[in-house]
């Protein structure tokens, strides 16, 4: 893919993930997106990325010969947000550096890749129902709208992909 590198993080990257998240922010924020806002940090906290390193669910996307992280997602193999025993990945935390155009579609499949790797035929996330452009992304990456989920303030649509194994 490019002149791209996708590996798991480490504790290196924590930082450089945390600034790039609030990068995104900042443009949502400017482009009237209402999609993490101030409590992102109080939901997912350093900690939490720090231990998403040690259970080996971070990833980071690098340009080749470079340190610089232009992405990242977690590929966790459980949501609260979901309620069946069906084995899936679940995509979390996905952010993008805007100016890098069409990133975090290579993130999914990157994460696809390796849900099929590691025999997984499902893979899952979810998003602010009220943000059409990103539902639309979803749908045309062929995630599947299959429910809704409330949490607090945050409604979300379940998406999901089968994936070819």
């Amino acid at each position: 893919m490019d002149n791209y590198i996708f590996k798991q993080a480490n504790t290196a990257d924590v930082d450089k993930i945390l600034k790039l998240i609030q990068k995104r922010i900042k443009w949502m924020e400017e482009h009237n997106i209402n999609q993490w806002k101030d409590n992102y940090f109080k939901s997912y906290p350093k900690e939490y990325f720090e231990a998403r390193v040690f259970k080996g669910q971070l990833f980071v996307v690098k340009v080749e010969m470079s340190d610089n992280i232009i992405g990242a997602v977690t590929l966790s193999e459980e949501d609260s947000y979901w309620d069946d025993n069906i084995q899936s990945y679940y995509i979390h935390n996905l952010v993008s550096d805007g100016e890098v155009s069409g990133i975090g579609t290579k993130i999914i499949a990157f994460s696809e890749k390796i849900a099929i790797e590691r025999g997984v035929n499902m893979i899952r996330l979810d998003c602010q129902a009220s943000n059409d452009k990103l539902n639309n992304y979803y749908y045309n990456l062929g995630f599947h709208l299959v429910g809704t989920v409330q949490d607090g303030d945050y409604i979300g649509n379940k998406r999901e992909k089968k994936l070819n194994i």
